[in-house]
């Protein structure tokens, strides 16, 4: 008899989770911008409106209500601005978002259940299957799958080592500490989010640990894990269609990446591959050398030989070393007239070595669970964040004091995953639900309640003078508001180099455009020539931060290696400098619409099914089509080049037809780009720094075929006025194709410094002889070189060796527009 009763309890509980349990609706609240729906066993459904494409969508099992907006901090503000009318009937209700266009709730009464509608095809985008279940410490959200719907983003579990950027078919989580271990599990990227091909996103708005299925055996779901806490469901639906506006809508949500100073997209080299250095004098002559010789370079990055102590990983505190840095100030001054940045790193493990430091600022139990556990800061704790920030301002961000200080690496963040998830953290929750949220907390401290700080506490903050930059080897949603993250300690091969390229895809699919990585490889022995060449210096030269970094005897820095790599340095160098207008524009469109800079295919193509398959190009802003090869020898490469334009080569100029699929012959030293017909690249003149780039002389390469349109923008590169001030200056340039016209507004806006008056080269890509201009009604003569033209005049000539046109307009004001046109 009991166990005839056991079986009838079990299939009872199996039919009831078949079914979820939000049960049958009961009564509706509606509210200026929600409602709150609940149903016959108690269970709470609410949906917010946070504007006519963001809804988010809450869950409360009976007997408990939904936590407080403020409970988690990964939305950076909640305000409600969507607007709805509500239609019911017998058997649902339909709820339409704004007026038109948008999206419509269909929400059905028996059993409770809601499906989500694009209003424009009323196909459905997001519909419950089985509901909600409860249960086993977990909370799960069932939906019907489509085996025509294909997902991405998800951020990534650790090292970055991300396998396909199509997450069709797959189960899914990037938890802390998951993924492979060896060195720990570094740099997990914690991003909950996901974008589908039907022209909708989902983020996660919850810290417990979680699992997403997205088709695998034909199950829609996703999860958290409460481990015996008090979680809640709650999510956030976005609707695009379109992928850039549904990372728009994101970022608006989560919070904008911080853009950096210009001076962190030039060349980042490190002193790791010399780890017994002599400190200050080896800067300066590395620096000095490597310019005498042509290359460029911008940012220091200090690993661990400039702290006071033992000067190495371990043993060593976050202050200036007074044999090695005898003068910080004076270091500072030649940093300052050298016009390089620099970047002093932190390791966690060396905390309790640091000034100021309370073996109470320790995560509880740590010195049992965590690898010198007697450094290992709750940051939960707001004293010990405040004796983070303490800690670098007295020790040399105070600007009072004159020394370096420009960013900051935190290290050593992501090896607390051995900790008990019952243990409670000093913010009165448990780490299970804090694991998550740590690198949160992390950047906050730093940043938020550091760097910005203005509330008249001590100490201050360096507030909007300089912009911060602060990279952590972990990261999580909302964080990019504050700072970035890097990849951790990768391994120097080929199938790491395409994880990376994936990697950086993923990261500006989760709101992280400015990827960073140890470009190479951090591993013994290091990359050998040909690994170098193909990834410190081509892929690396086209990712958003340029840092070629790691151990070994096989260094990063092109001096120390062989003149095929000097000259390959010197190649992506003087390239990635001339595009630095190009760059520069795009970043700061990061920073505004969340559009990351290195792009993954499915962002402008999500309706293509080559776009989810070619995981190894990616489009550097809109114009340029980046193909690394990841072989160390002359190989052949399928590219998918997208229709809709025919596409340049970079290197030869010659035309490629669209909307197929190219075998490229990939040299060794060439990285495959293409750039659409029909686009507009602003460059400059050459400089060994972006301090020097020089911005009264722009270049301005026009690939003709198809219409173009460019916004560039330009700022001071260094403070926060673009925002505070709004200190900025866009300028449209045009080209109209089939008038061969191309024009150069007038700017709008301005900031200190900027250039009233400018020189323009412009190259014409794509016409095979010269042409007639007039500019501006003048007729514009033609010389047989660029030194014939006179001073303060303009002149076109053939660029024999390039074969292409080439206009030069000398010293014109900024405050016209210039209209180049065809005879």
């Amino acid at each position: 008899m009991l166990k005839l009763l056991t079986i009838v309890v079990f299939l009872f509980v199996t039919c009831l989770f078949a079914q979820g349990q939000s049960g049958n609706f009961k009564s509706l609240i509606p509210k200026e911008h929600e409602l709150t729906i609940e149903s016959d066993t108690g269970v709470k459904l609410r949906f917010q409106f946070y504007s006519d494409n963001v809804i988010r969508i809450q869950w409360a099992k009976k007997g408990s209500d939904f936590f407080a907006d403020d409970h988690y901090e990964m939305v950076e503000k909640h305000e409600f601005n969507g607007t709805y009318t509500i239609i019911e009937s017998a058997e649902n209700f339909i709820i339409t978002l704004g007026e038109g266009q948008t999206i419509i709730i269909e929400l059905q009464k028996r059993p409770m259940r809601f499906k989500i509608l694009s209003e424009k095809t009323m196909n459905p985008l997001f519909s419950e299957d089985k509901g909600i279940i409860w249960g086993n410490n977990k909370i799960t959200c069932h939906f019907a799958s489509d085996t025509a719907e294909h997902f991405c983003g998800m951020g990534h579990q650790s090292f970055g080592q991300v396998e396909s950027i199509d997450l069709k078919g797959k189960t899914v989580s990037c938890n802390y500490g998951e993924g492979l271990n060896d060195w720990g599990a570094q740099a997990v990227l914690t991003v909950p989010f996901y974008l589908s091909n039907k022209g909708y996103g989902v983020f996660l708005n919850s810290t417990f640990h979680h699992s997403f299925s997205f088709g695998n055996d034909n199950i829609y779901e996703f999860s958290i894990y409460t481990k015996g806490f008090e979680g809640r469901m709650d999510y956030y639906f976005i609707y695009g269609p379109l992928f850039k506006d549904i990372l728009d809508r994101y970022t608006q949500l989560t919070g904008r990446p911080r853009l950096p100073q210009r001076s962190i997209f030039g060349l980042q080299l490190s002193d790791k591959g010399d780890p017994e250095n002599n400190g200050e004098e080896w800067w300066k002559n590395m620096i000095t050398a490597h310019r005498k010789a042509g290359f460029p370079f911008d940012h220091i990055v200090n690993d661990n030989r400039w702290r006071s102590g033992s000067g190495a990983w371990s043993g060593s505190w976050f202050e200036w070393d007074s044999t090695r840095f005898p003068d910080p100030a004076e270091f500072n001054k030649w940093c300052n007239e050298n016009e390089v940045t620099v970047t002093l790193d932190h390791n966690r493990n060396n905390a309790e070595l640091c000034q100021g430091w309370k073996p109470e600022y320790n995560l509880p139990s740590s010195e049992k669970y965590v690898k010198e556990g007697t450094s290992a800061p709750d940051y939960s704790n707001l004293e010990m964040r405040q004796w983070i920030w303490e800690l670098f301002w007295n020790k040399s961000f105070n600007p009072a004091l004159n020394y370096p200080g420009d960013a900051l690496w935190i290290d050593e963040t992501d090896e607390m995953a051995d900790l008990n998830d019952s243990l409670i953290c000093a913010n009165g929750r448990s780490w299970a639900e804090n694991e998550n949220y740590y690198p949160f907390l992390i950047a906050k401290a730093i940043v938020d309640e550091g760097w910005n700080n203005s509330n008249g506490s001590y100490p201050p903050g360096i507030g909007f003078s300089k912009r911060p930059f602060v990279w952590v080897r972990s990261a999580c949603a909302g964080a990019q508001r504050y700072i970035t993250y890097w990849t951790g300690d990768i391994y120097c091969n080929s199938d790491w180099m395409k994880y990376s390229i994936r990697a950086m895809q993923t990261a500006g699919l989760g709101g992280f455009p400015y990827f960073n990585h140890d470009a190479g490889g951090f591993r013994d022995p290091g990359p050998d020539d040909n690994l170098y060449i193909q990834w410190s210096m081509a892929f690396g030269s086209f990712t958003p931060i340029w840092r070629p970094h790691g151990m070994g005897e096989n260094k990063r820095w092109p001096l120390d290696r062989s003149e095929i790599c000097q000259e390959a340095a010197l190649k992506y160098g003087k390239l990635r400098y001339e595009m630095m207008p190009y760059i520069y524009t795009y970043a700061f469109n990061a920073a505004n619409t969340g559009m990351p800079i290195a792009r993954s295919m499915v962002i402008d193509y999500q309706d293509t099914l080559y776009a989810w398959k070619y995981d190894l190009q990616y489009m550097w802003g809109n114009e340029i089509l980046v193909a690394p090869s990841c072989s160390v020898r002359d190989t052949s490469l399928n590219i998918w080049l997208p229709g809709g334009q025919d596409w340049y080569n970079y290197w030869t100029d010659s035309l490629l037809k669209g909307g197929k699929i190219i075998q490229y012959k990939a040299h060794v030293g060439e990285l495959p780009l293409f750039v659409k017909e029909g686009s507009i690249i602003p460059a400059c003149k050459y400089a060994q720094s972006t301090f020097s780039l020089d911005p009264s002389e722009l270049i301005i390469h026009v690939y003709t075929g198809k219409d173009a349109v460019f916004i560039l923008y330009e700022d001071d590169g260094v403070s926060e006025k673009y925002k505070t001030g709004n200190e900025r200056r866009t300028t449209k340039i045009e080209y109209l194709d089939d008038k061969n016209k191309l024009i150069i507004y007038q700017p709008e806006g301005n900031y200190t410094g900027a250039k009233l008056q400018r020189n323009y080269t412009l190259y014409f890509h794509g016409i095979d002889s010269i042409q007639l201009f007039k500019m501006n009604d003048r007729k514009v003569h033609i010389f047989n070189t660029l030194d014939e033209i006179p001073e303060n005049e303009s002149g076109l000539f053939w660029d024999e060796r390039k074969k292409m046109s080439v206009a030069v307009i000398k010293n014109q004001s900024v405050n016209k527009n210039i209209v180049l046109e065809k005879l």
